[in-house]
């Protein structure tokens, strides 16, 4: 059975917290940091916008950064944190080298 807010607690007050640590139980251990900045590279979070796009790939484009930029809103994570996820997805973006293994 899938869990829900209104599963965990029938209080609607406690519902933005529960949900606040649920986001940061996925998103903030090992794993789900390198899942956040895989989305956020996949994204394009941190890239300029490409002016070639037609008009859906754009809104297409604008509803993925909204999508991620919900997820750092709800995960309440400090600036600097923030700043070091820009840094690894801008690393996910790079090509790979040709000294790395297969």
């Amino acid at each position: 059975m899938w869990h829900s807010l209104r599963r965990l607690t029938n209080r609607r007050r406690e519902r933005p917290e529960r949900l606040r640590a649920a986001y940061r139980a996925v998103f903030l251990c090992p794993e789900g940091q390198v899942v956040l900045a895989d989305l956020a590279a996949h994204c394009r979070m941190y890239q300029a916008p490409q002016e070639d796009l037609t008009d859906v790939q754009r809104n297409f484009r604008d509803g993925q950064k909204a999508t991620f930029a919900r997820i750092i809103q709800t995960l309440a994570i400090p600036p600097e944190e923030v700043a070091a996820l820009q840094q690894a997805a801008r690393l996910e973006t790079l090509p790979d080298l040709p000294n790395e293994e297969d």
